[in-house]
């Protein structure tokens, strides 16, 4: 297969300007510490914070899975999973974060460890982000080989590397500074490229109306909801709507942001650029491919959007599509593998070595995300199929365990550590045999899991003593202000 010049040179120019950003990023660090590298030091405004969540979720998933799937099983099943997004957007931006923002921590975790101080629940939540996070992750490089054969013409293995080498050097020199202002300009070559080959499908059918009508008569099973079963369709809105609530990197942003309020807008705007990619690419892309294709079965729906590329755009739009796919994979990439090296060095070692010093565990950062970097690579030189629904199915994971330790901390104040542990090991065990023991719909093995988790989480509380007003302290200031400095009490070893 020969290079494609023009497409090639367009996204090799982009990958320079990503390790560029990484560079004047470090530079830009001002203390040093793990709060600036997680949280990029905050000051983050509302457009660069509001793009770069939207890229941040915006994924290859988003740029090619979705697609796949609604290709493959039709437009309904997937918008009920960005419905779920939407949903989890909402809770995010209503009833957490400006408690989050309030509570000054830098991670889900360093939450959980300050709302409970249970060493057990400290150790299992990182243990249960890095697994999760670490199957987004080799997900979403999936794309490297699609991109790597068409674009590239070189063998899988060496794309996945090409690009894994990208976003590990800028996220983990860099940090979170880094991540964000390459998200910023990812996102805004995304959302470019979301406007324009909807503009082009639609230029293609004679109209929205007109083209929905031919791909549904091609493809009738497109715009019915027979394809998955009805409780499918009800895990995956579950799933997103939990899942966007408990992904480290929905926290961390809103801390990024230079206030509260503008942490909260920011989101907004993520979830409204979000909404405009799902109904444009989802609807309006995978039906002129339908009408492109004929409908027939692709032997791998992931491709479905390279397929309209290839023929109904022009070779330069083509290079800048395919660089906003990269620039898909790695703003999620770069936030999950800041997330996890956060989980490991900065929760994970915190919690198992209290006097860890501020100095190595700054160090040890980095070094975790370089490490996990590397580990995903490995993993995804074997690709799944569907990425979507396999990311899906980890944050289904998560979301089981997080959930409830997570909003019941933040609202109800007699939900105590027995409680919240309880919930997260109930939701993490019964998803997992349900995952792995019954042969369920895609995604529903939540629909189960999440209630299973709420008892425990309530029942144990109510059966186990009340938390004490010193353990509640931080909580309860959050409710009402910023958690400044001098308000902390020297806390006892657990």
């Amino acid at each position: 297969m020969n290079i494609q010049i023009l497409p090639t040179s367009i996204t090799v120019l982009y990958l320079l300007l990503c390790i560029g950003i990484g560079i004047y990023a470090k530079r830009l660090e001002k203390s040093g510490t793990s709060h600036e590298y997680l949280t990029g030091g905050g000051g983050v405004g509302f457009w660069v914070n509001g793009f770069a969540i939207f890229a941040a979720f915006a994924t290859g998933g988003t740029m090619m899975g979705n697609m796949g799937v609604s290709y493959a099983g039709g437009w309904g099943y997937i918008m009920a999973y960005n419905g779920g997004v939407a949903v989890g957007y909402v809770i995010t931006v209503f009833y957490l974060a400006k408690i989050f923002r309030n509570m000054s921590v830098s991670t889900v975790p360093e939450f959980i460890k300050v709302r409970f101080n249970s060493k057990l629940l400290n150790i299992v939540i990182p243990i249960v982000l890095i697994l999760t996070l670490g199957a987004y992750v080799v997900a979403q490089m999936k794309i490297g080989d699609l991109i790597g054969e068409r674009l590239l013409g070189i063998p899988y293995t060496w794309s996945v590397v090409i690009i894994g080498i990208v976003y590990i050097f800028y996220t983990a020199y860099g940090g979170m500074k880094a991540v964000t202002l390459t998200d910023f300009f990812q996102g805004l070559l995304m959302i470019g490229v979301v406007i324009v080959t909807g503009i082009i499908a639609l230029m293609y059918g004679s109209g929205p109306i007109d083209l929905y009508s031919a791909a549904q008569a091609i493809k009738p099973s497109w715009t019915t909801s027979e394809t998955y079963p009805y409780i499918a369709y009800l895990g995956a809105f579950i799933v997103w709507a939990t899942a966007v609530t408990v992904l480290p990197h929905t926290v961390m942003r809103i801390f990024a942001a230079k206030d509260e309020k503008t942490g909260r807008a920011s989101l907004t705007l993520g979830l409204g650029l979000y909404i405009v990619t799902c109904v444009v690419t989802l609807i309006l892309v995978v039906g002129s491919t339908m009408v492109v294709t004929g409908g027939i079965a692709l032997p791998d729906a992931d491709t479905a959007f390279l397929v309209f590329l290839e023929e109904l755009t022009p070779s330069w739009i083509e290079g800048i599509a395919f660089a906003a796919i990269f620039a898909a994979v790695m703003s999620s990439v770069s936030a999950m593998l800041l997330a996890l090296g956060a989980a490991f060095a900065y929760d994970l070692i915190g919690t198992v070595k209290p006097d860890y010093p501020e100095e190595k565990k700054r160090k040890l950062v980095p070094i975790s995300i370089v490490v996990f970097g590397i580990i995903t690579m490995l993993f995804a030189f074997n690709p799944p199929a569907l990425l979507s629904l396999l990311y899906s199915a980890a944050m289904g994971l998560l979301a089981s365990t997080l959930f409830f330790p997570l909003l019941l901390g933040v609202w109800w104040k007699r939900m105590n550590k027995e409680g919240a542990l309880a919930a997260a090991l109930s939701g993490a065990i019964s998803y997992l045999i349900l995952f792995f023991a019954f042969d369920l719909p895609a995604l529903s093995e939540i629909v189960y899991a999440l209630p299973i988790s709420l008892v425990f989480a309530v029942g144990v509380t109510l059966l186990t003593p009340e938390p004490t007003e010193k353990e509640l302290r931080r909580m309860t200031i959050a409710h009402q202000r910023e958690f400044l400095p001098e308000d902390i009490e020297p806390v006892e070893p657990i």
